[in-house]
């Protein structure tokens, strides 16, 4: 999509007056722009109502470096552009987090699972509508020469949402694509911003944890985290979905082949090593 937002545009949607916009590096599900170096502006790929806006403002006021879209002239916290929703945020100056900022990255996801009060987020479920619809597109050219690996890895994850659905662990604030672009340090390394909360849910912590496998430094982060009694099968079940909703989103909508292999079969492939890792730092039974 080579859909631009213009200042006229933010002018007319937002009264937010602009000189120069200058792209900025979105993620899979956006296109986004920097504004006189003042606002952020996030421009979705999909149509539809953008996710988790509405309690950017609550993680705010819970303490959280989460910066809230600012109001539409309409009122709304997004506007339309030829039928994609785009919002603006105050811009937060800073470098994103990488595997050596593993250390901060981990206190950071401890800090948002300790915290006492509670948004107003959907509870986490086991639907995968994504993985259902990859399963039934084993014959694509993308993954046809692998789909035994493709089928087994789904049946993997059915046997494993059967075992969690009977455990009963403690839940949480879940960003569920912690780290990375979507943390934001300062010239110091600090946390300046905490971004992207689309997927937010109340779930378990193993929902946001397994995040710590995507990196060179598992067994420290986990115990900068202060990783204990955590589940191995909600593990297994956020690193598995994980790998094949990745490779789903990639399939299905046909864009980034490479990242089938990056962001699902390689996930696929070391997933025992990670759990064997995981293990010490997990509950028995």
């Amino acid at each position: 999509m080579n859909q631009v937002v213009q200042p006229a545009d933010l002018a007319r949607d937002f009264g937010v007056r602009a000189g120069v916009l200058r792209p900025h590096p979105g993620g899979y599900e956006s296109d986004c722009w920097v504004a006189d170096d003042a606002w952020f502006v996030k421009l979705w790929k999909q149509q539809g109502h953008p996710r988790g806006l509405s309690v950017l403002q609550e993680l705010q006021d819970l303490g959280l470096p989460v910066p809230a879209p600012i109001p539409a002239l309409s009122g709304a916290l997004y506007a339309i552009l030829d039928g994609r929703p785009y919002a603006v945020f105050p811009y937060i100056q800073g470098r994103t987090a990488n595997h050596d900022d593993w250390r901060v990255t981990a206190r950071a996801l401890r800090h948002v699972h300790d915290l006492g009060d509670r948004p107003d987020l959907p509870h986490a479920t086991l639907d995968e509508p994504e993985i259902r619809a990859l399963g039934e597109r084993l014959d694509h050219p993308w993954i046809v020469e692998r789909r035994d690996e493709v089928a087994a890895a789904i049946h993997r994850l059915d046997d494993t949402i059967e075992r969690v659905r009977s455990r009963v662990v403690r839940e949480v604030v879940c960003h569920r694509d912690f780290g990375g672009l979507n943390l934001i340090l300062d010239e110091g390394s600090n946390v300046a911003a905490m971004l992207d909360w689309d997927q937010a849910v109340i779930g378990p912590r193993e929902h946001d944890v397994w995040i710590a496998a995507e990196g060179p430094h598992l067994e420290p982060f986990l115990a900068e985290y202060g990783a204990r009694d955590l589940d191995l099968d909600h593990l297994e079940y956020a690193l598995l979905a994980r790998a094949l909703r990745d490779m789903a989103a990639r399939v299905l909508d046909e864009v980034d082949r490479p990242g089938v292999t990056t962001w699902g079969f390689d996930r696929i492939a070391r997933l025992d090593n990670d759990l064997e890792i995981f293990r010490a730092h997990c509950s028995a039974g």
